[in-house]
């Protein structure tokens, strides 16, 4: 008689793995990658693993994604979508060279193609729903999750524009993580790298350098800096121009197909070529290596001031720092490698195809935060700049410091200036500066419904919350009342270069005179306070409590301070509060004794001492 052999099925297979991705959203290309047992899928468009980060649309408003520049037809050809995400107005002067029709729609940058506005989260969304269709047709599947990667020094309002454009591909974030951050993730799993390491990041469009402390399963970011308006895209423009002015024949050319063709005269360029030369139509090109070094220089240069600054800002040494990190297409370019180990004395890491190691890095961080791994990594990105709320006097009172770790919660207590206030009005900034109208405006709540107290009674708790993508929101309680107020801050327009640049640097140079302004604005806030409620004592019982004579010393003194406060000079300011704070001190003192006769008044002593 045979046996009948039973199993468990739970035994005899493994849990379904989620289908989960990593989208690394690159200016001049993007690519989509999960991350397997059997090592990283790239999913390609006609053979190739890069798909172009541009769009094409139809005049009857049909749109394709991935085309290379000579594949436009009739279509208007929009590249490197990911370069005006969070561009204000004071951008549009740059982006001119782009040669685009600019608007506004829904209160976000906009193109205007054949008479139809686009948002540039409207045309972000089409590649991430490329990028999404692509997955899910070569595994048949229907996409989970992703995890997509930002520029280190995006802001709040341009992470949340990156993040809203995937949610209207329908695509579930599972995390906005730096692009620095997802190299030093592909580097610490491939090698069990530990150190201290810069990540070069020079794509596209923007530059990114972030100064990483790795051990196993820990990166910790000790600083960060960039520019937004910096990347390969910048050489395509110098390459064209230059072309533009030493071959007049090539003047029919259209801007936008010029800067393809120095792309590709760029691209030609690596450690031995002393000159290229490269055919358009019948005009062959020479661009000498000389020349394109002259050519390359101001901007190496750039990215070199970014990395020493961003190594100050660390508390690193040069010789602390044990390897940079290539990432992006541009670092490729050899003239880039050469000066940074002539200026650096530093090894470089550029064993992972730098223009897929972010994606590969990516697609690892949804691997495990979808639950397939059973690794973790702590990723303990920093804040680029400092936020906190306007207090009193245009001050700046910083709640979260720059270089902060994140995810984080802090909070701080405030309270009202004026007797009976019922609301607080929660101005939120972002800036190094201690005043405000040095600071960037990213948003404002308002607090109502206090119940009406004196001054500085209400105990107004404000929480700033920055969740692991790096996107803010601030709650305001009142203690007592429990009256709250929250908000998602979600500011128009990202920060231009520089605005970025220019808040860290005007922060040092500007230190002394910034806390010189801060102790004057100080010190006319607490004038204002004690005139405030010295008015408001001598109007309600001055008369009752004070002779003439002395009515009219603490009134002198009370036009004393008045006038002094209009003035800039806080040590007089300050000592005029203290000599009317020592004259009316018998004032005070009477009040007192007058409010403690009227509680006990009609009373015995065993009700007092209840």
């Amino acid at each position: 008689m045979s046996l009948l052999q039973i199993k468990d099925p739970k035994t005899d297979t493994k849990p379904k793995q989620r289908f989960v991705v990593g989208i690394d959203f690159g200016t001049t290309n993007s690519l989509v990658c999960k991350y397997t047992e059997d090592g990283f899928k790239h999913y390609h468009l006609n053979g190739n693993d890069l798909i172009s980060s541009s769009i094409s649309i139809s005049p009857q408003h049909n749109t394709t994604v991935g085309l290379s520049h000579n594949q436009k037809n009739n279509s208007y050809y929009i590249p490197s979508i990911k370069r005006f995400i969070g561009a204000d107005d004071m951008q549009l002067k740059y982006l001119e060279k782009y040669n685009h029709e600019f608007t506004k729609k829904d209160n976000m940058l906009a193109l205007t193609i054949f008479n139809r506005a686009y948002s540039v989260v409207d045309l972000s969304s089409l590649i991430f729903n490329f990028l999404k269709n692509l997955a899910e047709t070569n595994e048949d599947e229907v996409l989970d999750a992703a995890v997509i990667t930002v520029p280190a020094y995006f802001n709040d309002s341009q992470r949340q524009a990156v993040k809203n454009a995937a949610l209207l591909a329908n695509i579930d974030v599972l995390r906005l993580i730096n692009e620095p951050t997802a190299a030093a993730i592909a580097y610490g799993l491939e090698s069990d790298a530990y150190g201290n390491y810069v990540v070069y990041d020079f794509g596209g469009g923007t530059f990114d350098v972030s100064i990483l402390s790795l051990e196993k399963g820990i990166f910790r970011v000790l600083s960060t800096d960039g520019n937004t308006m910096l990347g390969g895209d910048d050489i395509d423009f110098i390459i064209a121009n230059w072309v533009r002015n030493n071959y007049n024949e090539l003047d029919y050319l259209e801007p936008s197909s010029l800067k393809n063709h120095a792309k590709n005269i760029k691209e030609q360029f690596n450690g031995s070529t002393s000159n290229v030369s490269y055919r358009i139509d019948d005009c062959e090109i020479i661009l000498p290596k000389k020349i394109f070094q002259e050519l390359l220089s101001p901007i190496i240069d750039k990215t070199i001031k970014t990395v020493k600054s961003a190594l100050k800002e660390s508390g690193l040494r040069q010789n602390e720092i044990d390897s940079f990190i290539l990432v992006g297409g541009s670092t490729r370019i050899f003239e880039i490698k050469n000066r940074l180990r002539s200026t650096f004395d530093c090894n470089i890491l550029d064993e992972i195809d730098p223009d897929k190691v972010v994606a590969q890095g990516a697609a690892i961080q949804a691997n495990i935060l979808s639950g397939n791994s059973k690794e973790d990594i702590l990723l303990l990105d920093v804040l680029p700049l400092s936020l906190g709320i306007e207090t009193m006097g245009n001050l700046s009172e910083k709640i979260i410091p720059r270089n902060t770790a994140i995810p984080i919660v802090a909070r701080k207590t405030f309270t009202t200036f004026k007797d009976g206030q019922t609301k607080l009005l929660i101005h939120v900034i972002q800036g190094e500066r201690e005043l405000v109208s040095d600071c960037k405006s990213l948003g404002k709540i308002t607090l109502e419904n206090i119940p009406p107290m004196v001054a500085g009674a209400p105990r107004v708790e404000v929480e700033f919350q920055i969740d692991a993508d790096g996107l803010l929101s601030v709650t305001a309680t009142e203690k007592n009342s429990q009256t709250h107020a929250t908000t998602v801050i979600k500011p128009a327009y990202g920060l231009t270069e520089s605005e970025i640049t220019k808040m860290i640097s005007d922060a040092n140079l500007s230190a002394e005179e910034d806390m010189s302004a801060r102790r004057l604005s100080e010190s006319k806030v607490e004038a204002e306070r004690v005139i405030y409620a010295l008015e408001q004592a001598l109007n309600h019982d001055g008369s009752e409590l004070l002779t003439k004579s002395e009515y009219d010393s603490i009134s002198s003194e009370l036009s004393k301070l008045r006038e002094l406060s209009k003035k800039h000079d806080f040590v007089k300011i300050d000592n005029q509060i203290k000599s009317l704070e020592s004259k009316s001190e018998f004032y005070v003192e009477r009040r007192m004794n007058k409010s403690i006769q009227s509680l006990i008044a009609g009373k015995g002593v065993d009700d007092v001492l209840k």
